[in-house]
């Protein structure tokens, strides 16, 4: 694939806003704003959602980057159903980085589990750090519908002024209200909705992406959990060996000093009982 193919950084951006624009000098973007209800087309209303366009195509092209990533992942993963064999540890796929982990856990003689479960927390780390600007991306996009809106209005009190200015009768009033203030507020409210029908658009292809993810993940982390349930029971290996040795003599130790107090006792009380009774004492030592 070329080096500034669609999966570069730069694509999804540059695409977006030329696709944009060009929807804005075909008049597609005025065309959008009356089919919802906007009678008038501002020139601002018409550059945000100009904007808002663009904004949406980049998210949506940068959420479509993943979905060859997600259908490679699936077929590493039926692959390593089918045979573990199947599966090359120098892949950069979920599965490949989980089998060599576990190979090199079980050399070692390490928890091949607590490994495998670091390398499943990682990822979904990863995953979550991957769209974090996609979600804000999602999140800007009805903030520039309430921004078109303020802008549109500001426009709309800006006109019905001026016309009052021109003309002071009640007449006038109505026919500026008739002209600059009803009109511009449905072109105003109507880039609002615009802005939010894209941004739930955007949000479901987003939901759609991370769960095929988040399923990803979660079949490989069960492939090897079965692996993992059918490996034959451990040996214990020498460093605990060592301190179950130590545990046992320190026990040992324990119990016999145990003995030797409870012999003391026994002596202390024996003096104890004795010492009421009179002790009879020689100075001649016996042969």
């Amino acid at each position: 694939m070329s080096r500034f193919g669609w999966c570069h950084p730069a694509f999804a951006p540059v695409m977006g806003t030329m696709v944009a624009m060009l929807c804005h000098v075909a008049g597609l973007v005025g065309a959008l704003l009356e089919s919802v209800g906007a009678t008038t087309v501002p020139a601002a209303a018409e550059l945000v959602v100009t904007l808002i366009i663009a904004v949406f195509l980049t998210t949506v092209l940068r959420i479509a980057r993943v979905v060859p990533d997600i259908r490679r992942e699936s077929a590493a993963t039926a692959r390593a159903v089918t045979s573990v064999q199947a599966v090359h540890p120098g892949d950069d796929t979920l599965v490949a980085r989980r089998l060599k982990l576990f190979r090199e856990a079980a050399e070692a003689g390490n928890d091949a589990e607590a490994v495998l479960g670091a390398r499943s927390a990682l990822d979904e780390s990863e995953m979550a750090n991957k769209h974090h600007l996609d979600h804000a991306l999602i999140w800007a996009l009805p903030v520039f519908g309430f921004i078109g809106t303020a802008l549109t209005m500001a426009a709309m009190v800006t006109a019905f002024g001026d016309a009052l200015d021109r003309q002071g009768d009640a007449a006038a009033l109505m026919a500026a209200l008739k002209q600059h203030v009803l009109p511009e507020l449905a072109s105003a409210f109507g880039v609002t909705l615009i802005a939010l029908f894209l941004s739930v658009l955007a949000f479901g292809a987003m939901a759609l992406a991370e769960r095929a993810e988040r399923a990803n993940v979660a079949a490989a982390d069960e492939l090897f959990l079965l692996h993992l349930a059918r490996l034959p029971a451990k040996r214990t290996a020498p460093a605990l060996n060592g301190l179950a040795q130590e545990l046992a003599q320190s026990r040992g130790r324990t119990e016999e000093l145990i003995k030797g107090l409870d012999a003391l006792r026994t002596a202390v009380e024996t003096l104890a009982e004795s010492g009421g009774r009179p002790q009879r004492y020689t100075l001649v030592r016996e042969q």
